[in-house]
Formats: C-alpha cells, sequence, structure tokens
C-alpha cells in the first residue's frame, strides 16, 4: 500500500507564491550545464517537477500546468558535511539499481559530483540529514515517484533563495564540493581572484585564491573558508 503524503492548504500557497522567487534566485546561481551533457530522449515529457525542501527534508511533486502539489514524500538529505546539491537541476539518467539505492535511481546533471534521487536500505534515516548528499527516499515512495517522472524533469533543490538559507553550516575545506564552494568561486572570480572554471570543487586554484584574499585582506593565513571569510567577502550565513 502506497503511502501518500499531503501538505496542508498553507503550506501549499506558502510554495506556491515562494516557488516563482526561488527558480529565480537558484536559476540565477545555478552552475551553467551544457546541453551536450544532458541526456536527450524522444519520449521525454515534462508533466512535472520536483521540488525538494531542505529545511523540511521533503519531496514535493508539482503539476506544471496547475502550479498545485500533487504529493509530498519525506526524504534524507546530504549530511552537512556532505550537502546535497542546491540549486536548480535536471534529471539525466534513470536506472533499476539494487541495494542501497532501493531499486530506483534518478540521476542529477549536478557537476560537482554525482547525485540522484534513490531509495535506500536504510529506511530509518528518513527524515534527517544522513546521506553523502543524494536525496533518499523510501522504496515504495521512489518506485512511485521513478514511473511519474521523465528524462529533463526540472529538480529544484531548496533552502530559499539560497545555501545561505540552509542547514548546511561548515568550515569549507580543500577538496569539498558543493553550492557553497561555487558561490565562493562566483564572488572571488568577481574580485579577481580566481580565474579558473567555477565548478563548485575545492581544488588547488581555489585554495591560491582564497590564500591571497587573506594575505591581502589580514586575515588569519590558512586554507579554510570559514564564516570569518565568508563575511569578509559579503556572504552573511542566515540563522
Amino acid at each position: 500500500m502506497t503511502l501518500n503524503l499531503y501538505v496542508g492548504e498553507g503550506m501549499k500557497k506558502f510554495i506556491n507564491i515562494l516557488l516563482p522567487f526561488i527558480i529565480m534566485f537558484n536559476t540565477l546561481f545555478t552552475p551553467k550545464v551544457f546541453a551536450e551533457n544532458l541526456i536527450s530522449t524522444t519520449h521525454s515529457k515534462d508533466d512535472y517537477l520536483i521540488f525538494i525542501d531542505v529545511n523540511s527534508l521533503t519531496l514535493s511533486l508539482i503539476d506544471k500546468s496547475t502550479e498545485e502539489i500533487v504529493k509530498t514524500y519525506p526524504v534524507a538529505l546530504g549530511k552537512k558535511t556532505t550537502p546535497s546539491p542546491i540549486g536548480t537541476w535536471k534529471i539525466t539518467s534513470k536506472a533499476l539499481k539494487d541495494g542501497a539505492f532501493g531499486g530506483y535511481w534518478l540521476g542529477l546533471n549536478a557537476p560537482w559530483d554525482t547525485f540522484g534521487i534513490h531509495g535506500t536500505s536504510r529506511p530509518d534515516s528518513i527524515g534527517s540529514y544522513a546521506s553523502n548528499g543524494c536525496i533518499r527516499m523510501f522504496n515504495h515512495h521512489i518506485k512511485e515517484l521513478f514511473f511519474l517522472v521523465e528524462y529533463e524533469t526540472s529538480v529544484i533543490v531548496s533552502a530559499g533563495p539560497s545555501w545561505l538559507f540552509s542547514p548546511y553550516v561548515r568550515t569549507i575545506k580543500p577538496n569539498d564540493k558543493g553550492a557553497d564552494v561555487y558561490d565562493v568561486e562566483r564572488v572571488l572570480s568577481s574580485m579577481g581572484y580566481f580565474f579558473d572554471t567555477i565548478d563548485g570543487i575545492y581544488d588547488y586554484t581555489l585554495e591560491k585564491a582564497v590564500l591571497e584574499y587573506r594575505e591581502e585582506h589580514n586575515l588569519p593565513i590558512k586554507n579554510e573558508i570559514d564564516s570569518e571569510f565568508l563575511k569578509s567577502i559579503g556572504l552573511y550565513k542566515f540563522e
């Protein structure tokens, strides 16, 4: 028996009002993915979009024609050290995967790592921040969702206008990946410190930019990106 979870009328109205603004902000600050990286199919349809609320740990299926929430499911999301990819993405792969994936996989085109929506062998983790960045669902829920959406379905992973409104608070270190790293790259690029590809990955070129910025602004010389560094470049975390 499939468990159908519906949100209240108040939350429906809230998401319907907020959704256009979230799409606008996420589109502005989401990494650009080139067309050749997208998987096309002659059988694709675009009846729905998926809205994942990082703060409420829910996934909502939204009818694009009516802008109404069809159904809402509880999910598990990435740990604070391995956050889920905040932004607007597309489903670019669908596969049957057993084991820890619970039978079904919907792959996303986030550029800095492999992320997807899938089932789980850890149903007790649903409703918490427990994954390495993927979106986990109960196995009977992902089975239902898998057959409702197709390639190119939009997936919005949102905590508000940007990751700064999310519960993901961490000190960013070399080799970390995520929307927060992407935003730091974007700002440092606009300030003339970072000249490489903006891809959400903290590699050697970003480390050089961080150290150069710290030295020129009399900040402690270290390669970590902490709250002091974020505030210095104008990225203020909303608590």
